[in-house]
Formats: C-alpha cells, sequence, structure tokens
C-alpha cells in the first residue's frame, strides 16, 4: 500500500520519517510504501533461520552479522528489509552508529514469502536483489512447501529448489545442514 504525501520525501527525509504510528514502511523513489505486519507462523520462520544461521556462525567461526527484519538495504532508488540478512563483519562494523542501511550489497538475503505478497517476494525482490549484486538469495515458500536457494551468476540468479528432507546447498554457509522440514517442524 503506498502513502499518500502531500509531496514526495527525500531519502534522507525518509530516515528520520516518523508518522506517530508503529507503522514501517519502504522507501520507492520518494513515496512510502507500508509494509503489511507478519504473521506468527512468518515470525517464527525468521526467527528459526536467524537462530540456525547465527549458530553457524558460532560453530565456524564465520566473519558473518546475522539481522531479522531489521536491517535496509538501498539501491538507490529503494528500500527493501529481509525477512533475514546476513552481512560482514566488516558491513557492522562501517554502519557505526548510522541507521541500519547498507548501500552495499550483503551476503545473503531471506524471503518468507507471504500469501499477500507473494509477487514481491518471488518476483520483483529477486530482480531487485540481483540488480543489487546480492550473491545468495533465499525464498521459502510454505504454502507450496519450497525453500529456493538463488546464486547470482553473471547478474542473473540461477534457481535450485529442495523440499522436505532435501539437503540445503548455500555458497555462503557451505558446511549448513539444513532441510526444508527442519525449517518447518514444529511451526
Amino acid at each position: 500500500m503506498t502513502v499518500a504525501t502531500t509531496r514526495k520525501i527525500t531519502f534522507e527525509e525518509y530516515l528520520t520519517y516518523d508518522d506517530g504510528t508503529d507503522k514501517r514502511y519502504d522507501f520507492n523513489d520518494g513515496e512510502l510504501i507500508e509494509v503489511t505486519p507478519a504473521t506468527v507462523f512468518h515470525n517464527d520462520v525468521m526467527m528459526f533461520l536467524a537462530f540456525f544461521l547465527q549458530s553457524a556462525v558460532q560453530q565456524y567461526q564465520l566473519p558473518y552479522c546475522v539481522r531479522v527484519n531489521s536491517t535496509e538495504i538501498f539501491n538507490g532508488k529503494r528500500t527493501r528489509r529481509p525477512d533475514v540478512l546476513v552481512m560482514t563483519l566488516e558491513q557492522k562494523r562501517g554502519l557505526g552508529n548510522q541507521p541500519d542501511m547498507l548501500y552495499e550489497p550483503c551476503l545473503l538475503a531471506i524471503e518468507i514469502v507471504s500469501p499477500t505478497c507473494r509477487t514481491v517476494d518471488t518476483v520483483e525482490k529477486r530482480e531487485e536483489y540481483a540488480q543489487f549484486g546480492i550473491s545468495e538469495y533465499w525464498i521459502v515458500d510454505f504454502l507450496l512447501g519450497t525453500f529456493s536457494v538463488l546464486s547470482l551468476v553473471n547478474g542473473t540468479y540461477v534457481e535450485k529448489v529442495y523440499r522436505e528432507n532435501d539437503q540445503i546447498i548455500s555458497n555462503v554457509f557451505p558446511k549448513l545442514s539444513l532441510s526444508m522440514n527442519q525449517v518447518m517442524a514444529d511451526r
């Protein structure tokens, strides 16, 4: 949903925008796009993946930082806030005490498909994340029971779809042992 404003706002205004509500917005070329709140199930899957990946970061001593629905990426025109995002520790340090906004590609963006935003999560973000240069993009689609890993090759994502007990293969987390059934267990 686009929020009507009397004029387009600048990106700098977006960084400090507060309409007095708890609503969250993406910035799209001067317009605010309201972000629909996540469902309990969606949040459970986000938290599971974030915890799972943070455990892998610690176990394998990877120089990564895992964020849950907080760090935004800005491609020069619009912002996106992936459900889960993995960046380098160097990127995290570079943020300092600034707004939690990356202006360069993160290592991994994960989206859990929302039934009301299917096209956004599976088509629009795929194109935007590829153009932005995010090397790996995961799409968890609990309605279809699929877990897609998209790897950026020559500016285009190559997709591998996993189901049920298939072991997910990730270039960002090469030692990962994860399946769709694990993601969906008890949720």
